[in-house]
């Protein structure tokens, strides 16, 4: 097998890097095509910004801050007198412990009945029979309650949304 090319080392690595720096170097800028001549400068589009298209372009390869017309980011507002906290309040949310109260034990017989289930499994597996038919059975009655509270109909012009 031949080598496809020379071994990469510090010696040629930093000639050819060298090599590359002075033809760049020597390259102009703006390269001057024979026989043409500069085509006529654009008529300014942007009139009331201050710069030409040249300056505009020269500010950008100088790394010079442009010159910029006043936006909508440089708009401050004036402080205002009025305190913010006088604003709107929502009203207090209910306490946790009202609602329906066959509802919430429903939710709590529909999460806790396989908890129960699962911990009674874990813990005590002697647990008899009828304890693990009537966890089973409350989960079930719980869920079916549940099911049985939803709405019968399904209103197709509603998105769910509520104010």
């Amino acid at each position: 097998m031949t080598s496809r090319g020379q071994e990469p080392n510090e010696s040629t690595d930093d000639a050819v890097w060298q090599d590359l720096v002075a033809r760049l170097e020597q390259t102009p800028s703006a390269p001057d095509r024979a026989g043409e001549e500069a085509p006529a400068p654009a008529p300014e589009r942007n009139a009331g910004v201050g710069m030409s298209d040249q300056e505009r372009v020269r500010a950008l390869f100088e790394n010079q801050p442009r010159r910029s017309p006043a936006g909508p980011r440089d708009y401050t507002p004036k402080e205002s007198d009025d305190d913010e906290d006088e604003g709107y309040h929502p009203p207090e949310p209910p306490a946790l412990g009202t609602g329906e109260p066959l509802l919430v034990l429903a939710w709590f017989g529909a999460v806790g009945g396989p908890i129960a289930l699962l911990l009674l499994a874990m813990f005590w597996r002697a647990a008899p029979l009828m304890m693990m038919l009537g966890v089973l059975a409350i989960f079930l009655g719980s869920v079916a309650f549940l099911i049985f509270r939803l709405p019968k109909t399904r209103d197709f012009d509603d998105n769910g949304a509520e104010v």
